[in-house]
């Protein structure tokens, strides 16, 4: 685990990104403020009359500003329901819950402890279905998501549902050969080249 004294919650995550998001809006809110602008969130009796004092000055962002980010939000959004297809789609918690014979308080702590992948979308956690096999999530499957480590959720997927050299007649996925009864060997085959992703 990295210098994070325990691994973030969805609440937690949510919270970093709104905070990241504040703080951009503002910064971007600071640097075009006028002398009176500036001035007036100074004397600002609470924060929230800073808050709303602060973007006075602030242009709005240009239309093919927004519309390619709206373009990278469709391509993201395409991407990753491109990506659910292949694993078999996604569940939600509640579902995992059930298929495992669990609460949703215990899938958020196995995903926490990396048993079990869990990727935002939108403002809740997706488990991808390729990782759970007769009721129970894939054999070998902890130890490389131990070697990913803290990488992006949908980064791990993507190694994880992408085809393979190597381990076969045919390329396979890492989530393919777990769920075809890779033996120990491949495991930590598998593993050690997680780790080498992650590097």
């Amino acid at each position: 685990m990295t210098a994070l004294a325990r691994p973030l919650a969805a609440p937690d995550t949510l919270r970093r990104r709104a905070m990241q998001a504040l703080t951009d809006a503002v910064v971007r809110a600071l640097d075009s403020a006028s002398e009176e602008t500036l001035a007036a969130i100074v004397g600002a009796q609470d924060p929230r009359e800073a808050l709303a004092i602060a973007p006075r000055d602030l242009a709005p962002a240009p239309p093919e500003r927004l519309a390619a980010e709206r373009a990278a939000r469709a391509r993201t959004a395409g991407f990753r329901a491109e990506l659910a297809a292949r694993v078999g789609g996604m569940y939600d918690r509640a579902e995992v819950a059930e298929l495992l014979g669990v609460t949703p308080a215990a899938i958020d702590k196995q995903r926490q402890r990396r048993q079990i992948l869990g990727v935002p979308y939108g403002n809740e956690t997706r488990y991808p279905a390729a990782q759970f096999r007769d009721g129970a999530a894939l054999a070998g499957l902890k130890p490389i998501l131990d070697a990913l480590g803290d990488m992006n959720p949908w980064g791990q997927l993507q190694l994880l549902a992408a085809p393979l050299d190597g381990f076969g007649d045919a390329p396979a996925s890492v989530l393919a050969l777990l769920a075809g009864g890779a033996d120990a060997d491949t495991r930590a085959r598998l593993a050690a080249l997680a780790a080498g992703w992650a590097a």
